[in-house]
């Protein structure tokens, strides 16, 4: 059978094999067929000649063959039968009509192609190409109807020696393209296993993933994201584009403008992690946490990009509830607090002997301490931290900070050292920074190991006051650092080591630092310790 990899392969090799070896026969017959109206124009006679009928009637007849027999159930080498006897119809048309119409030879190109296409061995198509015709042009000789002679078989020569050369130039093109064939259904077959892989991987996740084209066009999207897609499309709407979704900020009610949604970002070629969103309406409303990155070809340019949704709804609700649940129970300590506080006050305006004042001057402090801790946390709930600032000199705070935590330090054999510029004049509030301080110190003594040394630093830097604590303590992990100051959050080292402590002091720091419109950040390597960098602007440094 020919193996035809050019043109319409697929659909011809749709067919049923009858139809493929028919297909491979009519060139052939078609061809006959003009040459007896060929014929019949040159010479009416020639139309009966016994030759060329036997020919014509054999082309016809093999014609028959290809259409009408069940190749399906013949052995695979049956079909080629059909194109070997066609050398012989050939070679009764050629001896019928040649005196007549020349280059009928060249009729053996048909055949010669269907074998050159076909299973057959290479080196036997070429032996077939070259020696059937040979045998056809030298038919004359070989019957003894001719008398041989040098000239006599030489000249016929041309025709079988192209045919060799045609059937071996079929036969490396034909080789060449079934091997780039099996190549391609490889390929193809390896892509669609991988295709299935990917898809299986995508729909076991449990986030929703969305890939888009550089023109923002939807290319691949799980399940999980079509359920995200329904759960944020209008009541009424029928496959909306991102900008008809109902999309909103992290209040739940401003719906995000249309540039600042984000598969939109991305398309712009945005990359981002972590953005809340919050998708649909009413009591099905979820929260999203997003986060997009491009998909680059070799040349670096964009082809796209991925957009994962995370689904956060549980966080947020936990979140709120806990929020909610501190500010209720800060609200309920402040009050017994305040009158501890105010009847410690008069305690101590009574005459009482020098130790029971100390007594009441240690409870008097520590309840202070104590409701500055729950006004604190108030403020941490609702967002916002009262800040007194004034002038003065950061280089104080910090110096009675390290004095203060000295005795602690001496306890438990840390060596804590103070190296502060002088002149560190700014604008800030000095008990919050000192608070600041304080937690920042506290924290570096508590997770330092016996013998290693806290080194606190205070200097400026361009426009701001710096300090840095550096420990070389216990360290964190990437991921514990990301957390680090959250309300609550205390590391897995932290609370394996049983450190007291209940996740307050960094939240607390880091929204007085911001109250002044600051950053604080953080360096750490698990096992080898923490820098943690406090900066805020020194505003008006007047002194």
């Amino acid at each position: 059978m020919p193996r035809w990899r050019l043109g319409t392969t697929g659909e011809f090799f749709q067919l049923r094999q009858n139809r493929r070896v028919l297909f491979s026969q009519l060139p052939l017959t078609v061809t006959s067929l003009l040459l007896v109206a060929l014929l019949a124009m040159i010479d009416p006679g020639l139309i009966a000649d016994r030759e060329v009928l036997l020919g014509i009637t054999f082309v016809v007849v093999l014609t028959a063959v290809a259409a009408l027999s069940p190749w399906e159930k013949l052995p695979h080498w049956a079909p080629w039968t059909v194109p070997l006897l066609d050398f012989v119809a050939i070679a009764f048309l050629l001896h019928g009509a040649a005196a007549s119409l020349n280059g009928l030879a060249f009729l053996t190109v048909f055949p010669v192609l269907w074998l050159a296409w076909s299973d057959i061995p290479a080196t036997a198509t070429r032996i077939i190409a070259f020696v059937a015709p040979l045998c056809i042009v030298w038919a004359p000789f070989i019957l003894g109807s001719a008398a041989p002679s040098r000239a006599g078989m030489i000249k016929p020569l041309l025709v079988p020696l192209i045919l060799l050369g045609l059937a071996t130039a079929a036969t490396v093109v034909t080789r060449s393209l079934n091997l780039q064939a099996r190549r391609l259904a490889e390929s193809g077959a390896v892509s669609r296993r991988r295709a299935r892989q990917l898809d299986t991987i995508l729909n076991a996740a449990s986030a929703g993933v969305v890939v888009v084209d550089e023109h923002g066009h939807d290319v691949l999207m799980n399940k999980h994201q079509q359920a995200i897609h329904t759960l944020a499309t209008p009541a009424g709407a029928v496959d909306p584009d991102e900008a008809g979704l109902l999309v909103f900020g992290p209040d739940k009610v401003t719906p995000v403008d249309v540039e600042s949604r984000p598969v939109r970002r991305a398309v712009k070629g945005e990359e981002y992690s972590g953005e809340l969103f919050w998708l649909g309406d009413g009591v099905h409303q979820q929260a999203m946490a997003t986060s997009a990155r491009q998909i680059v070809d070799d040349d670096g340019s964009r082809q796209g990009a991925v957009i994962v949704f995370h689904n956060v709804t549980e966080v947020m609700l936990a979140m709120e509830a806990q929020e909610s649940f501190v500010s209720n129970v800060s609200h309920e300590l402040r009050t017994p607090l305040t009158s501890i506080v105010g009847y410690l006050e008069l305690a101590m305006e009574e005459s009482v002997d020098g130790s029971v004042r100390r007594y009441l001057q240690v409870a008097s402090r520590n309840a202070d301490r104590l409701l500055t801790l729950v006004d604190d946390l108030l403020r941490s709930a609702s967002g916002g931290m009262n800040i007194a600032a004034v002038a003065g000199n950061l280089a104080a705070v910090v110096e009675a900070g390290v004095a203060a935590a000295q005795p602690l330090a001496h306890n438990l054999d840390i060596n804590l050292r103070c190296s502060a510029e002088p002149e560190l004049w700014g604008t800030f509030d000095p008990v919050r920074m000192g608070q600041a301080l304080d937690n920042l110190v506290s924290n570096a003594l508590k997770y330092s190991v016996h013998g290693n040394v806290v080194d606190v630093h205070g200097f400026r830097d361009g426009g701001d006051l710096v300090v840095e604590v550096a420990d070389a303590g216990l360290g964190m992990s990437q991921g514990e650092q990301a957390r680090l100051f959250t309300r609550f959050y205390r590391t897995g080292e932290a609370r394996s080591s049983s450190i007291p402590g209940v996740g307050l002091g960094l939240s607390i720091t880091k929204a007085i630092v911001e109250g002044h419109g600051g950053t604080i950040s953080v360096a750490s390597k698990l096992g080898v310790g923490s820098t943690f960098t406090l900066r805020i602007p020194a505003g008006d440094d007047r002194r």
